[in-house]
């Protein structure tokens, strides 16, 4: 009160109190700040859920196209092995009817097959198969089923130009049904009609509940509906060339996209999203309405609102009864806050109430003793990056100085060609592009207890197993590398699909080198100034396996050392034997391909042969490893350097053969 007093003594006191200040501002406060975050939440919330929502669409086309994409391949090479096998000479009439029945009763829902010639711009019958069965259990029968044919003659005339098709039949047949009409391949002349019950694909476009929102369905080159979740629009034959999403599909050249549109009816919008599943023209579509999106984020705004008024009200009493015990505290804490901006952090203050106020003078008085640690710790994180790291320096900051020597795995990637990403970028979009690769990657690696050395520009180097133990680090080191791999596939479907940057950052390709051994780990650097780091020959090889990765056009490149460790899980290559710049003892390079459980086929087939094309070639059986070189990357369907790479080195010793006491261990002249 003495402060107080002199105070008035300065200036006039103003005629509204403390309370009614407080009530006042803080009324305003609460409501600017609840509208500002009711706002900002609505605001984010929605895009949050836009995002979401759009990937999610996105994914489920993709996942159904793919899946009705296998049906109707499937489809097709059913009705090419039926109407090969009906053709062969069966010992009887009757063997041939056991064979179809065997058929039918498997694939219930061919109705029927049959193959069409052409005279005079009229299809002409050339041979049919029918499932009788399935006909009389729909009343379907054989002159309905060719009045059905002849009706749709002229859509089913245009495969004689070459091109499939899918088309409705359910509104001749009164079932839901379709048919599938493709070229012989036997016979240019013939085209084949294959007609089916909808319940052969209908699975995949099912809601999972009557209140799904979205709905998916198939189109043709048409616009017309061939399987859809509401029935009735299959059996009526509907045509939705006139639907945006639709229009967008059949009219425009992506293979994917998402659109946002409004419908004329109802004139509520709606998130679109397609994809072509590059048969017959067809397309899969899912439309989801945006109200439904939103419905939880309007659920909150509501909610929020209800609450803003609450907290108003409650605010108004607690500030009202308790504002008189607000005034001596906060002039007391004026004064420390004097004393702490002098330098003095140790205050001299005692809450004098059990409330809020005495926690805040408490919390005060201990934030005083905390800000004297802050300047510790302060000059310790001006030179630190990894959390870790920070972590174990207040723990033991002299034993991290000191350093030690302990078995690490060696982390080192980088982007490939990011010179060309770099200039093509103005200085936001390639901050924006680095601080959104390099944070996804760096989250990866903190998930697999790896600890981040230093960035280079586009480059992380990592280190695993100190400053803190981490058991089994070269696993982990493996599979932190393979979840980047799929990050960025992932980053890279998101930038596409959101037209981001350039093509080429749009495909960016990393390197990453691995190497496990001894290295010595510490700070590094001056008194002043230091890192955390690792150094020896285990990290330069690491470095230099990343390096190597780009000649042998693999992605991830590991040492004989991290391969032995993880062989149990992960599935490797031998890439080749090298001898690095620097050193003599060589060294055993292998590409980690994927977990075990994950390889595909032709993938583990293309490394076997690969592998006998090297012992080949340490064999010196020149023509017989290239043979087997060019043999793997074959059955691997995709360039592969190393083969190439080996197999050029093969044809080179053909003429120029190596010395006697050669031991197929090859000398890289650059690091």
């Amino acid at each position: 009160w003495e402060l107080i007093i002199l105070a008035s003594e300065r200036f006039e006191l103003s005629k509204f109190t403390i309370k009614l200040k407080l009530i006042g501002i803080n009324s305003i406060l609460f409501v600017v700040s609840f509208m500002t975050m009711i706002l900002l939440a609505t605001y984010f919330f929605t895009s949050d859920s836009t995002v979401k929502a759009e990937y999610t669409e996105l994914r489920i086309v993709d996942t159904v196209g793919s899946k009705v994409k296998s049906d109707l391949d499937s489809i097709v090479e059913k009705i090419d092995l039926l109407l090969f096998t009906i053709e062969q000479n069966f010992n009887s009439e009757n063997q041939k009817q056991i064979f179809l029945e065997l058929f039918f009763n498997k694939d219930p829902h061919f109705l029927m097959v049959g193959k069409f010639s052409k005279e005079n711009e009229r299809m002409k019958f050339v041979s049919s198969i029918i499932n009788k069965r399935a006909m009389e259990e729909l009343k379907i029968t054989e002159n309905e089923m060719d009045l059905i044919i002849l009706q749709n003659e002229k859509h089913f005339l245009s495969t004689f130009t070459g091109k499939s098709i899918l088309h409705n039949i359910s509104l001749g047949l009164k079932h839901p049904a379709f048919a599938i009409i493709f070229p012989n391949s036997k016979n240019q002349n013939e085209i084949i009609i294959g007609i089916l019950h909808i319940d052969k694909i209908k699975d995949s476009f099912q809601k999972a509940n009557k209140d799904e929102p979205t709905s998916i369905f198939l189109v043709n080159d048409q616009g017309g509906v061939i399987a859809h979740p509401d029935s009735k629009l299959v059996l009526d034959e509907a045509n939705l060339y006139d639907v945006p999403v639709v229009k967008e599909m059949l009219t425009k050249e992506f293979k994917n996209k998402k659109i946002r549109y409004k419908d004329r009816e109802s004139n509520d919008y709606f998130i679109g999203t397609y994809k072509k599943i590059g048969f017959a023209g067809s397309g899969v579509i899912s439309i989801v309405p945006e109200k439904e999106i939103f419905k939880g984020v309007y659920l909150i705004q509501r909610t929020n609102f209800i609450i803003m008024l609450i907290s108003i009200c409650f605010a108004f009493i607690v500030i009202y009864n308790f504002s008189r015990t607000i005034s001596d505290p906060i002039l007391r804490l004026v004064s420390a806050t004097k004393e702490i901006e002098k330098g003095n952090f140790q205050v001299d203050i005692k809450p004098s109430t059990r409330d809020e106020v005495g926690l805040l003078t408490d919390s005060f008085v201990e934030m005083g003793k905390g800000l004297e640690e802050r300047d510790k710790v302060k000059n310790i994180l001006g030179s630190m990056i990894d959390p870790t790291v920070v972590k174990e320096a207040l723990i033991d900051l002299s034993a991290l100085k000191r350093g030690k020597e302990i078995e690490v795995t060696a982390f080192f990637s980088d982007v490939a060609g990011f010179s060309t990403i770099s200039e093509q970028l103005n200085s936001i979009d390639l901050a924006a592009l680095l601080n959104e690769y390099l944070s996804a990657m760096t989250i990866i690696l903190k998930n697999f207890e790896g600890v981040l050395d230093k960035y280079i520009g586009d480059a992380m180097v990592g280190i695993f197993n100190a400053p803190v133990i981490v058991e089994n680090h070269p696993m982990k080191a493996s599979r932190a590398s393979l979840e980047m791999m799929t990050k960025l596939t992932a980053l890279r479907e998101y930038w596409t699909n959101h037209n981001l940057y350039t093509k080429e950052a749009r495909l960016m390709d990393i390197r990453i080198g691995l190497n496990t051994g001894l290295a010595k780990v510490g700070f590094m650097g001056t008194d002043a100034l230091a890192s955390y780091t690792m150094m020896g020959d285990t990290v330069n090889l690491a470095a230099r396996l990343e390096a190597a990765a780009k000649d042998y056009g693999v992605n991830i490149l590991i040492s004989q050392t991290t391969k032995l460790q993880i062989q149990e899980e992960m599935f490797t290559r031998e890439i080749d034997r090298v001898r690095v710049k620097g050193k003599n003892e060589p060294v055993i390079l292998y590409e980690l391909v994927a977990k075990k459980s994950n390889v595909e086929k032709h993938i583990r087939e293309a490394t076997e042969i690969y592998e006998e094309a090297f012992k080949l070639y340490l064999n010196r059986n020149w023509e017989g490893a290239a043979k087997k070189f060019h043999e793997s990357a074959k059955v691997k369907n995709k360039i592969d350097l190393a083969a190439e790479l080996i197999s050029d080195r093969c044809f080179y010793y053909l003429q120029n053969p190596p010395e006697e006491n050669w031991d197929g261990v090859f000398t890289r002249k650059n690091k």
